[in-house]
This record gives C-alpha cells, structure tokens and sequence, in this order.
C-alpha cells in the first residue's frame, strides 16, 4: 500500500510571536548514531569500562573468554 508523502513543512500554532514548523525530510539523519555516540562517549571517558565494573562475573576463570584469548 503506497503512502501519501508530502515535502511541504507543517506549521503548528504559534507560540508566542514565534513561527513553529516541523519539516520530515529526513535531512542529513544515520541509523547508527546511537553506535557514534557510544564510541565517542566510550573514548572520552572509558564508558564501556566504567560499566562493566558495575558486573561482577562469578564464572569459573579458566572458562571465560576475552578479546586476549579469542586471538
């Protein structure tokens, strides 16, 4: 079933004197931005390691694997 797409922007009431209008173009959008933001947060303040110490693992120590055995 094709949609109806519209490219004109559609205006809501004003609030104040300001003029208010919403475009859905898309514009310049990702599907991975929340992958971007993660990898910067991470590089910035070791996020990924910050939240793996929130977890203690009680697995057996010779059973786990890291990216140092895995190679």
């Amino acid at each position: 079933m094709p949609t109806e797409c519209s490219p004109a922007l559609f205006e809501f009431a004003p609030v104040e004197t300001r003029r208010v209008v919403a475009g859905f173009d898309g514009g310049a959008i990702t599907s991975n931005a929340g992958a971007l933001l993660l990898g910067a947060t991470d590089r910035a303040i070791g996020f990924v390691r910050r939240f793996a110490a929130c977890f203690r693992d009680v697995r057996a120590a010779h059973a786990r694997l890291t990216a140092a055995t895995a190679r």
